[in-house]
Formats: structure tokens, C-alpha cells, sequence
């Protein structure tokens, strides 16, 4: 009787190549995820009511900012003001400009900057009410 299959190619000749892909694929994943957006949650402790949040979010080393958002309330919140926004990880310069409604009726608008290292958890910025 004689043989009549080949003889079968080594185990990693057979699935070497299928391993490298997909430890390539598992090398890129990791280098690309933490660029990726998601979701952030920022608080901001106003202390006292404000009319108007306005707020920019500028990665550290960039010139321009990455998002912004203007938040106006008509019935103002005393404690803090909950914003998500999607971002990356990382080193953020957060700039604000308060606008606070003052005892006489007027305005106060106050500039605030902060350094912040969005992580995606919750990161929580005071915001003091200062005359």
C-alpha cells in the first residue's frame, strides 16, 4: 500500500501566520484606544446660581480647542452643573466664563481656567463665587 496524501506542514507554518495577524491586530487596539473618544462627565461646583456656563476644552499641547458648549438656565442651579462631552483621555486645559445674575439685577461674568486629566470617570471642577 502506498501513501497518497502529502504529509501535513508543521502546526506553526499552519497557524504562525494567522497568530502574528492577530497579534498585530491586538498591538494596534491597544495604541489606538486610548485616542479614541468617549464619553467624559465633568461637575461643575458653581456654589451659586449662574445664567450662563459657557465652556471650552482645549487638549494640553493644542492650540485650538477640541469641543465647547454654552449652557444657559432660566431657573438657575445652585449646587453644580453635570456636562458630558466625548474626548479622548488625557490632559485638558477646561476654560469657563461664569455668568452670575448679581443682588441689584446686573451680571458678573467671572473667567475661570483649569488643568484637568479627563480619564473617563467623573472629574469634578470648583468653581469658588468670589466678590
Amino acid at each position: 500500500m502506498s501513501e497518497t496524501g502529502a504529509a501535513s506542514p508543521p502546526l506553526w507554518r499552519r497557524f504562525g501566520p494567522r497568530a502574528l495577524l492577530l497579534l498585530g491586530l491586538g498591538a494596534a487596539a491597544a495604541l489606538l484606544l486610548p485616542s479614541l473618544p468617549q464619553e467624559q462627565v465633568l461637575v461643575f461646583r458653581v456654589g451659586a446660581p449662574v445664567r450662563r456656563l459657557k465652556v471650552s476644552y482645549t487638549r494640553e499641547g493644542e492650540v485650538e480647542p477640541r469641543s465647547g458648549a454654552t449652557l444657559s438656565y432660566t431657573s438657575a442651579p445652585t449646587e453644580s452643573v453635570r456636562h458630558s462631552v466625548s474626548l479622548p483621555n488625557g490632559r485638558y486645559v477646561v476654560s469657563l466664563d461664569v455668568e452670575r445674575a448679581t443682588a441689584d439685577g446686573g451680571v458678573r461674568e467671572t473667567s475661570y481656567v483649569r488643568r484637568v486629566n479627563l480619564d473617563g470617570h467623573e472629574t469634578v471642577l470648583p468653581l469658588e463665587d468670589t466678590p
